[in-house]
């Protein structure tokens, strides 16, 4: 619907909004004290800037109603499980391939630096049976050990915050505000926001699961609106393994409209 519709409604929307970043170093509030509030010396990335410094006139605000967020780092899983009850199992191995050895019973030949991954090095195709493959590194049909928590992708905790009418990223004096918190599991390589964003003030046109809702209760999205001059920035919560940030990265992508 156009600006200049009369009746025009929140529904609506003009243009179509898409940003994203990429979070890595970025790190948001203290595990010591239990808090979300960005500390001194913190730097979040801006996600979306519904002009900030008031420097257009195209503007009127927007609403975001997707946010997902994405790892950067993938790890195939293993195409062979090693253990006492597969050792026997004849296997074709072509370089690249991913070995698990869960019990090191199976290994009948060879060194090996115990259990965990191991990707097959080898230049050309190799057959066999799966235990009797030489587990060991620097051959020319070798293996290297990845590790046992190779492919293992930590939890991490990403905060968004909102400020208005101010381009200092996060202001010292505290003008901002927390949006929400969504933690990605451990394993998962997307993660929708959708569950953690504050409902819509209007209904929206959906179709959703209306168990709980009152006769007269709309179904309503959930989302962000954004007046103009306002921001939304990312950063990431430093706690356990990821007390320097999600060094892998994410890519945290927003969608919505401008009014």
């Amino acid at each position: 619907m156009s600006s200049t519709s009369s009746n025009k409604q929140p529904v609506f929307t003009d243009r179509p909004l898409f940003d994203s970043v990429r979070v890595t170093t970025q790190t948001v509030g203290s595990a010591a004290t239990n808090t979300l509030f960005v500390q001194g010396g913190q730097a979040p990335s801006i996600l979306v800037d519904m002009d900030a410094a008031l420097s257009e006139d195209n503007n009127s605000g927007g609403v975001v109603d997707s946010i997902t967020i994405v790892r950067n780092d993938f790890y195939r899983g293993a195409d062979y499980i090693l253990d006492t009850s597969t050792s026997g199992n004849a296997t074709s191995l072509v370089s690249g391939q991913i070995v698990s050895v869960t019990n090191t019973g199976g290994m009948n030949t060879g060194t090996a630096s115990g259990v965990g991954y191991y990707t097959y090095t080898g230049a050309t195709t190799t057959t066999g049976k799966l235990g009797a493959f030489n587990y060991s590194g620097g051959t020319t049909t070798g293996f290297l050990f990845q590790g046992v928590a190779y492919g293992y992708q930590q939890p991490a905790t990403f905060v968004f915050y909102q400020t208005r009418n101010t381009t200092t990223p996060i202001p010292a004096s505290g003008d901002y505000r927390i949006l929400f918190a969504k933690t990605v599991p451990a394993n998962s390589g997307v993660i929708d926001c959708s569950d953690v964003m504050p409902q819509l003030a209007y209904p929206m046109p959906s179709a959703g699961n209306t168990n709980g809702l009152g006769t007269t209760s709309p179904l309503r999205n959930k989302g962000i609106y954004l007046e103009r001059g306002d921001r939304i920035y990312v950063g990431v919560f430093p706690d356990g393994p990821n007390s320097s940030g999600y060094i892998p990265g994410v890519q945290v992508i927003a969608q919505g409209g401008f009014f």
